[in-house]
């Protein structure tokens, strides 16, 4: 057998006392670690595509390629996703009705909850992101899209937490966050967005991902005119994906690993308000007939069809979401020809979907809007967002949107939940109230 100490002190049998007569202290106080990398060793153009990689790794990690993945997550909040399995802790985010010490939202070491997941992801981006400046030459649009990404996390905590977010940072130092408001971090998402913009290197797919969540990010802080604006030239059939693939555990598509394992199926109509998801016969939600689930026997269990593998990419950034903001900016100018034709450019991107007409007023316009934005956005992180916006921009009761009222099994009721929660362990940071959190406000 043979042991080896900081890699320079070995000895077999009976020589170990030997070998060690040649080692000092500190060496064999000194173990390898072989599976951590030094960062010292990749602060340099050879280690750039690891750092790169890693950090978009996260990203991906922490919305589609963990089972508490944000995607996840936020649609079993909304009427995305409906529990078809067994956990109490993952049926609180079903019941609206999460505790900060719910063991899904605090997670553990391996599978964090989604609020630190997009934490971990959001400072991979931002500390590859300057690392790889100073690296790269300026014709390299891998640190745009970097930028681009770290944007990105910063609309999903707007979208998906309540206001208050405290954003630490562990570079140059580590450093205990202040709480921003939900605007606050819009206008971040914005800055990192610009940013990304003129890292861009003239790369047409990252110049498209800046602009479409640009786009994104004004239509929370209701910008419309700007948000068509910063999407115009978006072309319609761009697409970016999450990449993923079999094992190891972090690669995995986890919206199909979760819905065929019979966790999350698709709702119809949940609590009252959801959309009918399972029923619509929709082809951009396309799913298997119900039956029970093998997990509690109760649930009517849908299968989401359109990834089929572990392996399936998630598109989670399109030239269709542009369309949708284009839209969305016509309705409120009261453009009502420029509304439909942006919405009939998007479906006319599938055959089978036919052509809409106007509903006739203003209240099933936006009831129309919204659903479309629904089936075309289907588990990509939008869904929580869009219920926040229909209660603070167009002015609806939070009661008509969000899922309500008695839950599919054990007699429950739903609670009235508006946002994913900040869990206990961020209460250990001096600079952050629990009581801001307000959870019950869109």
């Amino acid at each position: 057998m043979t042991f080896a100490l900081s890699g320079r002190c070995c000895a077999t049998g009976a020589l170990v006392l030997l070998g060690l007569t040649s080692c000092t202290k500190s060496e064999i106080l000194t173990a390898d670690t072989p599976d951590i990398i030094d960062p010292e060793s990749i602060s340099n153009l050879q280690g750039a595509p690891a750092v790169y990689a890693g950090a978009i790794s996260e990203m991906i990690f922490a919305n589609t390629g963990n089972p508490r993945g944000l995607v996840l997550y936020t649609g079993l909040f909304t009427d995305e996703l409906l529990h078809a399995g067994t956990p109490p802790a993952t049926r609180e985010f079903d019941l609206l009705n999460v505790l900060p010490t719910n063991l899904d939202a605090v997670g553990t070491a391996t599978v964090p909850g989604p609020y630190h997941l997009v934490h971990r992801a959001r400072t991979a981006l931002e500390s590859a992101a300057q690392r790889l400046t100073s690296l790269l030459p300026p014709t390299d649009s891998r640190v745009g899209e970097l930028w681009s990404l770290a944007g990105m996390t910063y609309i999903e905590f707007g979208e998906s937490f309540c206001s208050g977010v405290p954003f630490s940072s562990r570079e140059p130092e580590e450093e205990l966050g202040t709480p921003l408001a939900t605007a606050d971090i819009f206008n971040r998402a914005l800055d990192r967005l610009s940013t990304a913009a003129g890292a861009a290197a003239g790369d047409a797919r990252i110049i498209n991902l800046a602009a479409v969540l640009r786009g994104r990010a004004l239509l929370n802080l209701g910008q419309f005119a700007a948000a068509a604006q910063a999407v115009a030239a978006v072309p319609t059939p761009f697409v970016y994906s999450f990449a993923h693939a079999g094992p190891p555990s972090r690669q995995p598509n986890q919206i199909f690993q979760q819905n065929s394992g019979d966790t999350f199926s698709v709702p119809d109509r949940e609590g009252t308000n959801g959309l009918n998801f399972a029923s619509a016969a929709d082809p951009r939600v396309p799913v298997s007939a119900p039956r029970p689930s093998r997990q509690d026997g109760i649930s009517q269990q849908v299968y989401f069809l359109k990834y089929t593998t572990v392996a399936d990419p998630v598109p989670m950034v399109t030239g269709i979401e542009a369309r949708l903001i284009e839209a969305e900016a016509a309705l409120q100018a009261n453009n009502v020809a420029l509304w439909l034709d942006r919405l009939n450019t998007a479906r006319g991107t599938v055959a089978a979907l036919a052509s809409l007409s106007d509903p006739g007023n203003q209240a099933a316009r936006v009831d129309l809007m919204f659903r479309e934005r629904a089936f075309w956005l289907y588990l990509t992180g939008h869904r929580l967002g869009d219920l926040r916006r229909l209660v603070k921009q167009y002015n609806r009761g939070a009661a008509t949107v969000y899922p309500t009222g008695a839950y599919h099994k054990q007699g429950l009721t739903r609670g009235s939940q508006r946002t994913l929660i900040v869990p206990q362990p961020e209460q250990n940071n001096p600079n952050y109230n629990a009581s801001d959190c307000t959870v019950a406000s869109p």
